[in-house]
């Protein structure tokens, strides 16, 4: 008399390995590398669905998250500002330079200006979230500031900008699976972008340096001896 449920629920369990396979084919998860082409691909087709789709986007949506798991922030390349200056007097004089310096952001991916504000609006949210850290995309900077220069030499400021740095996962969540291989039938509705690298301005902590040099033969002919 108790076969019948334990045959029904074999029966119900048959019928649920029977039927998986379609469910996790529309659920498929694509793992790519940020220097992957198809993981800019992915994040354009992402930017055109939500572009296309109705208010309020629903069941056809795609959204984009950043899931950092390293944050540092570290001085970035150190480059000249301002003018250079030449000291052709006998002794040390100090020059009164002003400078002005534009230092932006970089990350892993070739996308369209469109996308690369979707997805740096995900990167800003998580890190600050998770490290407590704020961002600027691009920092200007404009100062005045006292140069000396050694004898017959030739002077400028370089300058180090605080970069901070973060590497994570992107996510790309997709309401409907999407075609993003050519030359296959598989959809994915979602699609992980390992080692996805954003790094900005901090506007802190930057580094200016007073840098010299003797002046080269031709700059020198006219160097007090």
């Amino acid at each position: 008399m108790r076969r019948g449920p334990v045959l029904a629920g074999i029966a119900a369990g048959m019928l649920a390995l029977t039927s998986s396979p379609a469910v996790a084919a529309d659920n498929r998860t694509l793992t790519l590398d940020a220097s992957d082409p198809l993981a800019a691909k992915a994040l354009q087709i992402c930017y055109d669905v939500h572009l296309i789709s109705e208010v309020p986007y629903v069941n056809n949506d795609c959204k984009v998250t950043y899931d950092p798991t390293a944050y540092r922030a570290a001085p970035g390349p150190e480059h000249p500002v301002g003018d250079r200056v030449l000291n052709y007097a006998s002794t040390t004089v100090t020059h009164t330079l002003a400078w002005t310096d534009t230092v932006t952001s970089s990350d892993s991916f070739e996308v369209s200006s469109s996308v690369k504000s979707t997805i740096w609006g995900a990167a800003e949210v998580a890190v600050t979230a998770k490290y407590t850290k704020t961002w600027t995309r691009s920092s200007t900077v404009s100062q005045t500031n006292s140069l000396p220069v050694p004898a017959c030499n030739a002077g400028w400021f370089s300058r180090a900008a605080e970069m901070g740095t973060a590497t994570g996962d992107l996510r790309v969540d997709f309401d409907r699976s999407v075609k993003i291989r050519s030359g296959t039938k598989k959809r994915y509705k979602h699609v992980v972008i390992k080692n996805s690298t954003f790094s900005a301005p901090t506007g802190k902590n930057d580094l200016l340096i007073a840098r010299s040099r003797p002046m080269t033969a031709e700059e020198r002919s006219a160097c007090a001896s």
